[in-house]
């Protein structure tokens, strides 16, 4: 390889990882301008998809209505069954799992979710 195609392959590479980045943002951005509701989700099962990391599976009622979504495990530490679940009004398909926020197996979400994180579990220590 000389080096005029190397400058070129680092060129493209520069300007995927860009791409990457800036969509990525985009993407951030346009979840966090949606309205949100917040419930009780519950984990199911992971997965792993090559190449791609392990995925979760969790399910959570709104409005009556059983959901499922799934989200990255990433880096997390699974600590309980139950989770304080972000629910995207517009796009409930979006929903992730607010991982700083395990919750009890007794605690129940109202019909319609709260409008913001309840205040008894944003004061909640975190365990480690």
């Amino acid at each position: 390889m000389n080096r005029k195609s190397k400058f070129i392959t680092a060129i493209k590479i520069v300007l995927v990882l860009l791409a990457v980045y800036f969509g990525n943002q985009w993407y951030e951005n346009r979840y966090n301008a949606f309205e949100k509701n917040y419930v009780v989700g519950e984990l199911e099962k992971t997965y792993r998809i090559y190449g791609q990391g392990t995925s979760i599976d969790f399910i959570f009622d709104y409005y009556g209505k059983r959901n499922k979504a799934s989200n990255y495990l990433g880096t997390n530490k699974i600590v309980s069954k139950n989770y304080l679940i972000e629910v995207p009004i517009k796009d409930i398909k979006k929903s992730r799992i607010l991982w700083d926020y395990p919750v009890p197996d007794t605690l129940k979400a109202p019909y319609e979710g709260w409008e913001e994180i309840p205040a008894f579990l944003k004061k909640r220590p975190r365990e480690n």
